[in-house]
């Protein structure tokens, strides 16, 4: 009796378990159903927005456009900053000549700041009213050369006729009927060269003192940057880096004036010779030209004609003097220049010609002196730097 009265008991204890299992089974589930359902719920009231994946080829593109947009918009603030770098890594090797006479760095910083914005004040008062008063002239004078020349004024004359009929024929084909044209003056060249050169100073007076700062406290800021970086290689790779740049491109961007200004004053004495107009603003304008490869000797060639033509009022006569600054150009640049430009050589053309396009239409005339020097800071870093995939593209072998 006792057995079987053990056994019912077992037997309902074990089905109690059972019920109380598929119980707390049935409240689980029903439980995550409605857990379920309540996510569901919430998921469909807030709607999260849905996250488009970009194919990794575009990621290259969206860098480059933001970078050169980046770039278009901060023209005035990094204009003036890069400007002043290369300065400063121009002026350096002659402050660090002057120190080693025992001269204190800030005495020879301040010195060299002055001499260069005193050459940069003298040839900004040389050059900006010559080419004032020959912009005024200029038109009147053109017509005159066109009057005396019986040949170029037939010429002009006949395409002016051709452009006509082409036009009317246009106008007639098209049947639009004539519109009013209204005339806009424009401001006057004078007041348009007065805002440009007050431009010009504040920018040049920003230029100067930044490039100050760097001469005087740049070897702090440099070791700052070097103690950033924990491990030796990286330090020792650092101090080469800025090293280099410091002498090495600092010397080249110096010879590279001192040739420039040489072949300006060679320039300036031939112009005399031919009796062109102005032979003092030339010296000017090829020791900036000169800095834009392929571009910069053919504009001054072309500024060089243009002004002996109205000044002449023959061909012959001016043609003598750009074909003259041609030769010495071209003398310059296949003896005189390989000697020197040592990491310009290096660099492949098609590059520096894509480099001063790019820097031209992006900063304007201003780039386009810059582009050069920075492409050869460029070339400096990525060889420090065993930067190998750019620095094969970017050297020519």
């Amino acid at each position: 009796m006792s057995d079987n009265f053990s056994s019912k008991k077992s037997a309902s204890s074990e089905k109690s378990d059972s019920s109380k299992k598929t119980g707390s089974s049935e409240e689980s589930e029903s439980a995550k159903e409605s857990g379920s359902i309540k996510s569901t719920d919430l998921t469909n009231q807030s709607e999260s927005p849905k996250v488009i994946a970009v194919p990794g080829w575009m990621l290259p593109g969206i860098v480059v456009v933001g970078s050169v947009f980046i770039l278009a918009s901060a023209k005035a603030f990094l204009l003036p900053l890069v400007a002043s770098c290369l300065l400063a890594l121009t002026l350096s090797p002659a402050v660090y000549q002057l120190g080693r006479l025992g001269i204190p760095r800030f005495i020879n910083s301040l010195l060299m700041v002055l001499i260069s914005a005193g050459l940069i004040v003298l040839a900004v008062w040389v050059i900006a009213p010559a080419i004032v008063k020959w912009v005024e002239r200029a038109p009147e004078q053109i017509v005159s050369v066109v009057d005396s020349d019986r040949e170029l004024k037939d010429t002009i004359h006949s395409l002016k006729e051709t452009s006509e009929k082409v036009t009317k024929a246009v106008e007639d084909i098209v049947q639009s009927p004539p519109k009013n044209t209204t005339v806009v003056q424009g401001d006057n060249w004078s007041e348009t060269a007065l805002s440009l050169l007050q431009q010009g100073l504040g920018a040049t007076l920003v230029i100067m003192t930044l490039t100050f700062f760097l001469l005087s406290n740049g070897n702090l800021l440099i070791l700052n940057l070097v103690r950033q970086s924990a491990k030796k290689p990286h330090r020792r790779r650092l101090i080469k880096l800025f090293r280099k740049l410091r002498f090495e491109v600092g010397r080249y961007l110096g010879a590279v004036f001192l040739i420039n200004l040489t072949v300006g004053l060679v320039t300036s004495a031939i112009m005399w010779f031919f009796d062109v107009p102005m032979p003092w603003v030339w010296a000017v304008l090829v020791t900036l030209m000169r800095f834009i490869p392929y571009v910069g000797v053919s504009m001054v060639a072309i500024l060089i004609f243009l002004v002996s033509i109205t000044h002449f009022g023959h061909l012959i006569p001016a043609v003598l003097p750009p074909l003259s600054f041609l030769v010495l150009s071209s003398i310059t640049g296949l003896f005189i220049d390989p000697m020197v430009h040592g990491v310009r050589l290096k660099v492949n053309p098609v590059i520096v010609f894509i480099s001063v396009i790019f820097w031209g239409w992006l900063w304007g005339i201003a780039g386009a002196i810059l582009a050069v020097p920075m492409l050869t800071i460029i070339l400096v870093v990525s060889d420090c730097m065993n930067w190998k995939r750019f620095y094969s593209v970017v050297h020519a072998k």
